[in-house]
């Protein structure tokens, strides 16, 4: 019942703050031209890139700290994330407004203001995630709902007001982006600071573990971030501005599967995380149970969210964006082989091999890339949703066939594990089937 009602949390917490940009698609839609909305798609797209390499992961790293190290060091650990948050951010906005000076292409015709303000965007969410990931390992779900929803709140809110009020365009949707990033980093740093959760001495003790747990991921992240924007950059190089707005405000619809995903996994994974660490035998199998029988309600939740979305996304999109309308059949799709993935990288994670996993994701970007690129050339921009599915499917693929020979879990009895897991769940005895 924990585990379930940690669950409802971050499902309500995603999807009201995911609800409220859902909210401000159909106002984006109708105050901005295609092309501009593209603007909006590009400079999302430059965060997200950013995303991989400010934090170097240092805030993925505490949620695993969290159960590994004596609860004295943990502010510690958190100052030495925080920092490296703050000084890979600076190098990185410094490098995008270089790049984007010399070659403005690269980020779709942004200014290199813009990108670095993208770089500062992307590293104010590392110091928010830092703050996330530790409510999550300690199982505070109220705490990081709440956080996470008046982050949306202020996302929105000041976008709202510099489209519509000051008549920015979608320069004033890039701007509540990067501001409201930037309001949310600062009550971070004072809920840090007030709580006294972060000690503020940097030691090379803390950084060596972080930078151990984080460098390695860096290929998987970077890997995500392919898998995740391969479709839009694809797009907009070979289609142009006008056909990446349509497209990317049928990802802002097609993400919702993603939402439900994350909600999932922010629960599951403290969960997961102690049947790991337990010795008993019948943990492994409530943890190989609950990847198992994980699969079929993806795809089921997929299928009922796409009935769903179909008959209200003519009325969210708008008539200019009504193209993009028939990708969401392919954005379901996708998002459920998402949720089959994270349920299994939970592994990874856990173990430390974070090497590991970035050497099955990083080539599992490369052939869903390829594979985007050639679909997008037959099929324009229902090419690049089908993409998109492929290049998940085939990261959930290569993702659960390594964990499977290189995690000693009982993965060939799965029928037993999903009875196990079953009686778990319905809080039934379950050690007479071991």
């Amino acid at each position: 019942m924990k585990l379930l009602r940690a669950g409802l949390i971050y499902v309500v917490a995603n999807v009201t703050s995911a609800a409220i940009p859902f909210l401000l698609l159909p106002i984006l839609t109708r105050a901005l031209r295609p092309d501009e909305y593209g603007e909006v798609v590009n400079f999302a797209l430059l965060v997200t890139f950013c995303l991989t390499f400010c934090g170097l992961n240092a805030h993925a790293a505490l949620g695993v700290i969290w159960f590994r190290q004596p609860r004295e060091d943990i502010p510690s650990y958190t100052g030495a994330a925080l920092a490296l948050a703050v000084a890979s951010t600076i190098a990185m906005a410094l490098l995008v407004a270089t790049v984007l000076w010399i070659h403005p292409p690269l980020g779709g015709g942004l200014n290199p203001l813009w990108g670095a303000a993208a770089a500062l965007a992307a590293g104010a969410n590392v110091i928010v995630q830092c703050r996330l990931v530790l409510w999550q390992s300690q199982q505070k779900a109220a705490q990081s709902g709440s956080l996470q929803f008046l982050a949306s709140l202020a996302n929105v809110g000041l976008s709202l007001l510099a489209v519509l009020w000051l008549g920015w365009g979608a320069a004033g949707r890039n701007a509540g982006i990067t501001v409201s990033a930037g309001l949310m980093a600062c009550v971070v740093l004072g809920i840090f600071w007030a709580k006294r959760e972060a000690r503020w001495s940097i030691r090379w003790r803390e950084m060596r573990v972080l930078l151990a747990f984080g460098l390695p991921l860096i290929f998987h992240t970077f890997a995500g971030v392919l898998l995740g924007t391969a479709d839009r950059w694809i797009v907009s190089i070979k289609l142009g501005g006008d056909s990446l707005g349509v497209y990317g405000a049928g990802a802002q619809l097609g993400v919702t599967m993603g939402i439900l995903a994350d909600a999932f996994v922010k629960a599951y994974g403290p969960w997961m995380y102690e049947k790991l660490a337990s010795s008993e035998a019948i943990d492994k199998y409530y943890a190989v149970g609950a990847i198992y029988a994980m699969m079929p309600i993806f795809f089921c939740g997929a299928g009922a969210l796409w009935v769903v979305l179909r008959y209200a996304s003519a009325l969210v999109l708008g008539p200019r964006f009504h193209e993009a309308i028939p990708l969401l059949s392919w954005f379901m799709l996708g998002g459920a082989f998402t949720g089959i993935y994270v349920s299994t990288s939970v592994l990874y994670f856990f173990s430390g091999r974070t090497g590991l996993l970035s050497s099955v994701t990083f080539p599992s970007a490369i052939v869903g890339t390829i594979f985007t690129w050639v679909l997008v050339g037959w099929y324009g921009v229902v090419g690049a949703a089908m993409g998109y599915a492929v290049a998940q499917a085939l990261l959930a693929l290569f993702v659960g066939a390594v964990a499977c020979r290189s995690f000693d879990l009982p993965w060939g009895e799965g029928r037993k594990a999903i009875s196990v897991w079953a009686h778990y769940a319905l809080r039934s005895p379950a050690r007479q089937l071991i």
